[in-house]
């Protein structure tokens, strides 16, 4: 078995796609982590509470918190996600902030970003500069019924106060 093979933390290399210059990086693998912070990781298959690094790989994973300068994420959870920029592919953000996005194939609670490109995804909520891309925006029901609910308060309640002053 290679020792990047076995489940843990390691120290390992990383080769970015198209480059050729290695790079060290802590490798987490089949495990659950509180809390791992590094320059590069790569997180595969495992369970982190908070990952922080300036570059950071998720491949099959879950995290509750990611923070990074780049940030790429395929098939895997991550309940909330700052990053410059960030690919997530067949993955579910919760709420994602970031300047720059590109998602396939992905689901998104609450999005703010800069700049979105999307194909095939789903998006609750995003408060987005620049989109690109054919997405499915869409907004639950019971927030349309809740923010529909809080005008017609507002309107009657406005009434009211002017009524009472006549």
């Amino acid at each position: 078995m290679h020792e990047s093979d076995r489940p843990g933390i390691h120290p390992t290399v990383y080769r970015q796609p198209g480059g050729n210059v290695p790079t060290e990086a802590t490798a987490v693998r089949d495990l659950h982590v509180d809390r791992v912070e590094g320059q590069t990781i790569i997180v595969e298959g495992s369970r982190v509470d908070q990952l922080t690094g300036q570059r950071v790989t998720l491949e099959r994973s879950n995290a509750q918190r990611v923070e990074g300068r780049s940030v790429q994420a395929d098939r895997s959870a991550i309940r909330h996600l700052e990053a410059e920029r960030a690919v997530a592919l067949r993955s579910a953000l919760a709420v994602a902030r970031v300047r720059e996005l590109r998602a396939a194939r992905a689901r998104i609670g609450l999005l703010r970003a800069d700049r979105v490109e999307i194909e095939q995804g789903n998006v609750a909520i995003a408060l987005v500069r620049d989109l690109a891309g054919p997405a499915l925006l869409r907004v639950p029901l019971g927030f349309l019924l809740a923010f529909a609910g809080g005008i017609l308060a507002g309107l009657a309640l406005s009434f009211g106060i002017r009524k009472q002053r006549r």
